[in-house]
């Protein structure tokens, strides 16, 4: 058993259509090896095929001299006999959309016994044929009819690419997905579209639908169906069952030919030439392009040189829905007429996966802190898929669900699902306060006193300890320590919590008396002139003081809002209240061998 394999390539869809004038495969060649033998039967294997995908082969072919080779394949045929004609009458078992025609039909096996078949057109069905191909060796004046089994694989027809494309085919909560038809009609007719989006919505017969949005998660399966119906109505072959007419006795069968005319009665088909004796059932290939109309099919027996002209074996109208059996008077035959319809299916998935709750940011301890101490600890309400914030950038590093912040500013959390879904918190404002100023003192003779009061927070606290302990009830700018030790004042911020401090080691010096004064140096008065005064008044003390002195001025309130150092040895100063708003200042003198203070009025 040989095997014909054929290649096959179109789909109606992409190729134009044959002609109404055009049948069968003319114009194959011959190519047989010179090297096989000369009393053989030679067929060559040829490739498979594909459904939906034109094909074109030329088969060629060696005849047998004599009956020994036929004999191999067909037992009912004796061999050893010379064969003095050989005729081809049919291949049949074709699939649908393919046709064949010979170079020639009759042989003379003592002058000529290589020929060939072309097949060729577009199968339109995928399966396993079994095809026959029907001979007929005449030795002498006797006839024998073999059949010769021959195999085609038509595989089903494969897509490169799918009916559509996706654009956004999955999303997080929602997603709204645009599709693509890659079978787009052009414009031309006979196409149709179904899409079925999976989510319980009406089909849509539409080619280009509107973008689709699947606002709830989960798995959706989108169907797509586009049915091509654009190659139109194709007389593939008439097989004659039964006929109107006889041939007398001893010349055989009628010889059989058939004509078909167009609605407008024009000839555009005739089989000619007649098949000699033309064995019933008998399959004649047509390949002809239908349209709209009856059309006339007549059969007729070639006899001429027998009784001078063609009988008429009968005739028979048939339109483009005459598919399947045709009876007219004693004329039967099966109309094989193709409508070849193309469905492209195509199914893609679209995934919403559930958009994750924002996460929410606790911070137990508050969102303030102390500059030059810990940040506060945010908390991330996702115990994993975590990334920090700040002011819109990522924290590089930071990942985990506890966050320490380090400077002020705008914090989010963004927490990523295992879906790859992305969440992020409302921001949260960190601020880390500044410090107040450092409660710098110093030491005279015992009494411990801050040197400037100016940066004072707007409310605020003091303490003093002594080697780290609390003093209780020292809470003013000056102390008087009786005894040497470690001395810190601390300041608070009351508006913010914020804590500075300044501690120095003080020795403490038996000759003062910081409580109670001393003999030799008291506080005592000075003159202030003028007073009330406008910007400049002149300090004249009883004693020259020495080089390092320093002359202070304090608000109402006690509070130290200037310090300046005079530098040299005098006993009158001049001193400005040009910056000082109108009140009442206490000034303050200390010298190593002076202390006084007196008021003046700012004017």
């Amino acid at each position: 058993m040989r095997q014909l394999l054929l290649t096959i390539c179109l789909s109606t869809l992409l190729f134009p259509f044959l002609s109404l004038a055009q049948t069968g495969c003319p114009g194959c060649t011959v190519s047989v090896p010179a090297s096989f033998p000369a009393d053989t039967i030679f067929l060559p294997d040829l490739p498979d095929g594909e459904k939906g995908t034109p094909y074109q082969q030329d088969v060629s072919f060696r005849l047998p001299k004599t009956t020994t080779p036929v004999n191999a394949i067909d037992s009912t045929t004796p061999p050893g006999l010379t064969i003095s004609k050989f005729e081809i009458l049919s291949v049949e078992g074709l699939p649908q959309g393919l046709y064949w025609q010979l170079n020639q039909s009759e042989f003379d096996p003592a002058v000529q016994t290589d020929g060939c078949i072309r097949i060729c057109g577009t199968p339109l069905e995928s399966d396993s044929f079994e095809l026959t191909v029907t001979l007929k060796a005449t030795v002498f004046i006797i006839s024998q009819v073999s059949t010769f089994p021959m195999s085609l694989y038509i595989a089903p027809k494969t897509s490169i690419t799918e009916g559509f494309s996706l654009l956004n085919p999955s999303g997080c909560g929602s997603t709204t997905v645009e599709v693509t038809n890659l079978v787009p009609s052009n414009g031309n007719e006979g196409f149709t579209y179904a899409w079925q989006f999976g989510d319980g919505t009406p089909t849509d017969f539409e080619e280009n639908p509107a973008p689709h949005t699947y606002s709830q998660p989960g798995v959706y399966e989108i169907a797509y169906e586009a049915i091509i119906d654009t190659a139109g109505y194709t007389l593939e072959s008439v097989t004659v069952q039964d006929i109107d007419c006889t041939d007398p006795p001893l010349f055989g069968n009628p010889d059989l030919f058939l004509e078909i005319k167009n609605p407008q009665g024009d000839i555009i088909f005739n089989s000619s030439p007649a098949i000699n004796s033309t064995p019933l059932p008998y399959t004649f290939p047509i390949n002809l392009k239908l349209g709209v109309g009856n059309y006339t099919l007549q059969v007729w027996d070639n006899d001429a040189g027998i009784k001078g002209g063609d009988d008429d074996c009968g005739i028979l109208t048939f339109n483009i829905l005459s598919d399947g059996s045709l009876v007219a008077g004693g004329l039967t035959v099966e109309m094989n007429i193709l409508h070849p319809i193309d469905t492209v299916r195509s199914v893609d998935t679209v995934i919403v996966y559930p958009q994750p709750a924002d996460p929410v940011i606790n911070a137990p301890m508050g969102l303030t802190a102390c500059q030059g101490g810990d940040g506060p600890n945010l908390i991330s309400s996702y115990g994993f898929g975590n990334q920090w914030l700040l002011d819109g950038n990522l924290i590089p590093g930071a990942t985990d669900f506890v966050h320490q912040a380090e400077t002020s500013g705008s914090y989010q959390v963004q927490y990523v699902s295992s879906f790859g879904c992305v969440a992020v918190s409302a921001p949260v404002e960190v601020v880390f306060h500044p410090l107040p100023a450092a409660p710098v003192w110093f030491n005279y003779n015992n009494s411990l006193r801050m040197t400037d009061t100016t940066n004072l927070p707007a409310q605020y606290s003091l303490q003093w300890y002594k080697n780290g302990i609390e003093i209780p009830g020292e809470t003013d700018f000056w102390y008087c320590s009786t005894t040497s030790g470690t001395y810190m004042l601390v300041i608070e911020d009351e508006a913010t919590g914020c804590t500075n401090s300044h501690s120095a080691a003080v020795t403490n010096n038996p000759n003062y008396n910081c409580l109670t004064g001393t003999e030799d140096i008291a506080y005592q008065s000075f003159i202030i002139m003028p007073n009330p005064a406008f910007d400049l008044v002149i300090l004249q003390l009883p004693v020259m003081l020495d080089q390092r002195a320093s002359i202070r001025i304090h608000d109402m309130c006690g509070r130290l809002i200037r310090t300046e150092h005079p530098g040299n040895s005098e006993n009158t100063f001049s001193l400005s209240l040009e910056q000082l708003a109108p009140g009442m200042y206490t000034i303050e003198v200390l010298s190593e061998n002076f202390r006084g203070m007196a008021r003046v009025v700012k004017m």
